[in-house]
């Protein structure tokens, strides 16, 4: 039935599934374990040792004479990911028999290198020797490996304790058997930024920068150098050997906690809500949310619980995965049948039929384990499938919980619907076509569960979508942002802009969600301003009386100014001045304001304050709008740069997609790129209103605020604990201030626009507004505008370096071990 592969886990948060189920076992039958257990021992006992000396004697013998010169170096990699790098230079003579070989099909280079690596040959100048080079590059694990030791070429690493040890395989077993007899010319060791807590034997020389020497031996050095862990490291490592309970709880609060707290909001709505369809609703946004969850919660529940094992073993997981997503499929559906929905009877019985096909292509797997081909990876394909009809079942049936579905909502259906079916399908080729590579399938393109894992980490634009339609029900029943509302904006803004999950030593949090959660209504109590009352009047009217008192203001002071001068008497100022004063009294009266004009407001802060919109949902959707168009440089631009490199230090998108999880990463990128302006822009329209400042352009400083906090306390907390430093916040921060600052520049010229026109006709008052505001708030707005232009361009000059807020460390596949421990049915 089970086939066992082995494998080599990639990522950090393998470590985290391997002990969840290493600890599964311990509620299992023992004889199970102890045979497993008999058999893992057995294996990596007779097996053979990776990257030691060649087994097989060469065939050429050693040469008479031989030189070697070889170089580790230690460094961490982007996140979290301590390299170990050697690079092996061997030196035989041109008369050597195994010579002609190096240079021809390099079939000797085995006699004078470890394996792995690919050598490449050279002559020396004069043409007496022919050398053979080959660099290995190990990445370094915090926990034990099956050995015991990591190797790269000639050197090893382990970690026992809080120490690293880094040195030279120790002969004679250890080295090719070409390499008898040779003379090792220089061995260097460099540790950049390491601290060093010995090293034996004594080097030869020690260079700036942590480069140890050795030079000139007849013999192989027993180099050896003891690392100290840093803090981080030791506290991973101790999550990774002993403290699995608390890493497994963390890692699901990390990434199911702003979901929870979400859901926590939708329940006290729920139970102080009178609109039916308000509650209905909310029940389907908390469907979603427990769809998104499960696969993690599942995953902790068996983690605490020690049968996680048997139910992989026993099909329990997957057969669960297509259930969860199965069962809010149906409902959505049947939901949506009963709403008036055309086909809905066909369309219900389509799902119930795919849902079957789905578990009995699961079960055929079982059935025809041994039978290689398509059926391992037609699981997923069918979960992926169902995953997507039930994002669009979901979606439809909120949409409609008020009678038709919105032309808005069809037509992102119409294009989102198609695009999450070829991201899913994407994602298990991608993991497919890495494991053909490898030659083991990840659990991805085999698994329902483990692919319902990885994509939830996908699935956030849903809840955007649902919350924008909680939001559309409360627009429609108030014309005011009440606290419920503003809290519902406050989460979608986060999950929307920062909800991203960060790895720190180890330990997954969602540090930046938690402080944007915080930081934006912290800004908007502090910043809070009463709402200018209602004008009474349209958009329209209210920007005549703007044009028109702005006029009628400029003749007043004309007036003024030639009763001060002396060119007319206080009779023909009062006669002139009347008909000016009277006009402005009617048209404040019309518009609510104090025809004295002693509370300090006139028509043009009513109109900027208010908004182009009659309500804060039309202001929210001219917003999203506006930032949607302004925002498409940036996003492409964002996409482009987190698409070249990433936290891994992967270089390029198609290096990016050779690490198994590199799509995931890619995929979270574009999503992030694409969504961030639109959702930003709603909420600034949403919130317009209430953030201060009687010009539009100052009303993006608290959303950039709250966005600004979120990603430095994650740039501050990865510095703060040696991690890999987070590059390009402020060029996000800059590019968001400048897309929202031009959209409320657009919002001002749609509240002052009178007439029809083009884009010159519309930012004409507003130009003349600004440059005759208070506070010169046309040079207000220029200098701005120009610090953020600057300090993009003074960012970007060294070059295009951001980071990805995808962290792939939390979507780590299973390694070796629990691989094999779980008994992945891989084709």
């Amino acid at each position: 039935m089970w086939r066992l592969t082995s494998g080599v886990g990639t990522e950090p948060g393998a470590a985290r599934i391997e002990a969840v189920v290493l600890k599964s076992f311990k509620g299992v039958v023992p004889g199970v374990v102890v045979l497993v257990c008999a058999v893992l021992v057995c294996a990596a006992a007779l097996g053979p040792r990776p990257a030691l000396a060649d087994e097989v004697a060469c065939g050429f013998g050693p040469p008479r004479s031989s030189w070697v010169e070889t170089s580790v170096t230690v460094v961490e990699r982007g996140h979290d990911t301590p390299v170990m790098t050697s690079t092996t230079r061997v030196g035989v003579p041109r008369d050597w028999p195994g010579a002609t070989a190096l240079l021809g099909d390099r079939s000797a280079a085995g006699c004078l290198l470890p394996d792995g690596g690919t050598p490449s040959v050279t002559m020396s100048a004069d043409g007496a020797e022919v050398v053979v080079q080959s660099t290995q590059e190990t990445r370094l694990e915090l926990y034990d490996t099956p050995w015991g030791a990591e190797s790269a070429g000639l050197w090893s690493s382990r970690a026992s304790g809080g120490t690293r040890f880094v040195a030279l395989l120790p002969p004679p077993t250890g080295l090719p058997s070409g390499l008898a007899g040779a003379r090792w010319r220089t061995v260097v060791v460099k540790l950049p930024g390491s601290e060093v807590r010995g090293v034996t034997p004594l080097p030869s020389e020690v260079l700036p920068g942590g480069t140890y020497v050795w030079r000139d031996g007849a013999v192989p050095p027993r180099v050896e150098v003891a690392l100290p862990l840093s803090a981080r490291a030791a506290f991973q490592r101790w999550t990774g050997l002993r403290g699995q309970n608390v890493l497994t709880v963390a890692t699901y609060l990390g990434f199911a906690l702003p979901y929870l707290l979400l859901a926590g909001l939708l329940a006290l709505l729920r139970r102080r809500s009178a609109d039916r369809d308000e509650r209905v609703l909310v029940r389907i946004t908390l469907g979603a949310l427990a769809v998104i969850t499960a696969a993690e919660t599942v995953l902790l529940a068996g983690a605490l619980t020690g049968t996680f094992f048997m139910a992989g073993l026993l099909g329990v997981l997957d057969t669960l995965a297509i259930l969860v997503v199965a069962a809010p499929l149906c409902l959505a559906v049947w939901g949506l049948s009963r709403t008036g929905l055309r086909r809905g009877g066909p369309v219900l019985v389509a799902a119930v039929l795919a849902v079957t096909g789905g578990l009995a292509l699961l079960a055929a797997r079982y059935v025809h384990a041994d039978e290689p081909g398509p059926m391992g990876v037609a699981p997923a394909v069918a979960t992926a499938l169902l995953l997507t009809g039930a994002a669009w079942a979901i979606a439809a049936r909120a949409a409609r919980v008020r009678g038709r579905t919105p032309r808005a909502v069809r037509v992102l259906l119409c294009w989102s619907v198609p695009g999450l079916a070829l991201l899913t399908l994407a994602y298990v080729a991608h993991a497919a076509v890495t494991g053909l590579r490898t030659g083991v399938l990840p659990q991805a393109a085999t698994s329902p569960f483990f692919l319902l894992r990885g994509l939830a980490y996908l699935m956030w634009p849903l809840v955007v979508l649902l919350l924008l339609l909680l939001l559309r029900l409360h627009g429609r029943r108030t014309d005011s942002v009440g606290p419920s509302t503003v809290w519902l904006l406050v989460f979608l803004f986060v999950v929307g802009t920062i909800r991203w999950l960060n790895t720190y030593a180890g330990m997954p949090f969602p540090l930046a969600g938690l402080v944007g959660l915080a930081a934006l209504p912290l800004l908007l109590r502090l910043t809070r301003r009463a709402e200018v009352a209602d004008p009474g009047v349209s958009r329209r009217r209210l920007a005549m009386i703007v044009d028109e008192y702005r006029d009628l203001e400029e003749r007043e002071k004309g007036l003024r100014r030639r009763w001060a001068a002396g060119e007319i008497d206080d009779a023909e100022h009062t006669r002139e001045n009347g008909p000016v004063v009277d006009r402005i009294r009617r048209l404040r009266t019309e518009i609510g304001l104090d025809p004295d004009r002693e509370d300090g407001l006139s028509p043009l802060d009513v109109a900027l304050s208010r908004g182009p919109g009659v309500t804060w949902w039309a202001n929210a959707r001219l917003a999203a709008r506006y930032a949607s168009y302004v925002g498409a440089p940036a996003a492409v631009f964002l996409i482009w740069a987190t698409w070249s490199t990433d936290s891994r230090g992967h270089d390029g998108w198609l290096d990016r997609l050779r690490d198994p999880n590199g799509f995931y990463g890619l995929a979270g990128d574009l999503i992030g790129g694409l969504l961030i302006w639109p959702v930003a822009g709603f909420v600034l329209g949403a919130l317009w209103r209430r953030l201060p400042g009687r010009r539009g352009y100052l009303k993006g400083v608290v959303p950039v605020l709250a966005y600004a906090a979120a990603t430095g306390a994650h740039a501050v907390l990865n510095n703060v604990i040696g991690q890999a430093p987070v590059r390009g916040s402020l060029v996000r921060v800059l590019l968001l201030f400048l897309v929202l600052t031009v959209v409320a520049v657009l919002m001002d010229a749609r509240t002052l626009q009178t007439r029809p026109g083009g884009l010159a006709s519309r930012l004409t008052p507003v130009a003349v507004v600004y440059r005759l505001g208070t506070a010169g708030s046309g040079i207000a707005l220029i200098v701005a505008q120009a610090a953020a232009v600057l300090g993009l361009w003074s960012q970007l000059r060294n070059g295009i370096d951001i980071t990805s807020q995808v962290d792939t460390s939390a979507q780590g596949s299973l390694p070796a071990d629990a691989q094999v421990l779980l008994g992945r049915v891989d084709r």
